[in-house]
Order: C-alpha cells, then sequence, then structure tokens
C-alpha cells in the first residue's frame, strides 16, 4: 500500500507540472525578465557603491540565463529538469554572491 501512494504521488506531481506548463507558456518570459531584473540590481549596485565587486554575481545571472534559454527549447522532461536545475543553481549562487559582497564590503 506505501509504494502505491509513491507513484500516485509522483503521477499527481508529473500531471500538475504538465498543466502549468501548458496552461502557462509565458513563465519563462518573466523568468528571463526576473533575470534582467537581477542583473541590472548589480549593475546599480556597482553605480552606487563605486566599486565592481557587485558585478561578480552578473557571470551566476549570466549562467542562469542560458540555462532558462536552454530549458526553453529542451525537447524531454530530462532535458528541462536539467537546464532548471541550471538556472535555480545560478540564481541560488547570484543572491549568495550578492549577500556576501554586501556584508564584506
Amino acid at each position: 500500500m506505501p509504494g502505491d501512494m509513491v507513484s500516485e504521488s509522483g503521477d499527481v506531481t508529473a500531471r500538475l507540472v504538465e498543466a502549468l506548463r501548458l496552461r502557462h507558456p509565458r513563465v519563462q518570459l518573466v523568468l528571463a525578465a526576473a533575470l534582467g531584473v537581477f542583473m541590472l540590481v548589480c549593475v546599480a549596485a556597482m553605480i552606487t557603491r563605486t566599486s565592481l565587486w557587485p558585478l561578480l554575481p552578473l557571470a551566476s545571472f549570466g549562467l542562469a540565463s542560458f540555462g532558462a534559454w536552454r530549458a526553453r527549447g529542451a525537447s524531454d522532461d530530462r532535458q528541462r529538469l536539467g537546464w532548471t536545475a541550471l538556472v535555480a543553481a545560478g540564481v541560488a549562487l547570484g543572491f549568495w554572491l550578492l549577500g556576501i559582497i554586501n556584508r564584506v564590503w
């Protein structure tokens, strides 16, 4: 019986992801806009602090943007999961770098 619940929850998750992907095709557009805003925040921080250190997270946000672009054209779920994981890791690293830069400099 517990095995049945696991497969049912996995099936529900797969159906939910597919439904969200079909209902909201603009998710990639919103993600790209958010990554653009994050990059603008880095540039604004560089201007206000008159230092180049706030530009450090641009590389990770750029990597996340590349992953979002590749996830949009992924042919199957396995590729989409890999590119989405790259997006999540890039955004997390970028925010971590912003926090470190804010604390240290």
